[in-house]
């Protein structure tokens, strides 16, 4: 799952279109979801302690608050050149 959020933020620019890289960093923001969903569980199944799970928690909830914030910036773009 981690490496979904990567690959996505990774494939949107190849299109050259700025609406089209918007897509996949919603999609990135959609594996960030997983990510934490995984960790909820990992952590139910007492595969982890919350300790353990914590910090990667946080890690991913900053990882969509950084891609939310790119999505605006690139939309505030699109809007300059319409």
């Amino acid at each position: 799952m981690v490496i979904s959020i990567t690959n996505n933020i990774a494939e949107g620019p190849e299109y050259n279109n700025n609406k089209q890289f918007i897509r996949y960093l919603k999609i990135a923001k959609g594996s960030c979801a997983e990510v934490r969903n995984m960790l909820v569980l990992t952590r139910e199944l007492e595969f982890c302690s919350k300790n353990e799970i914590q910090e990667s928690f946080i890690l991913s909830v900053e990882i969509s608050q950084n891609i939310s914030s790119f999505i605006k910036y690139l939309n505030s773009k699109l809007e300059i050149n319409k």
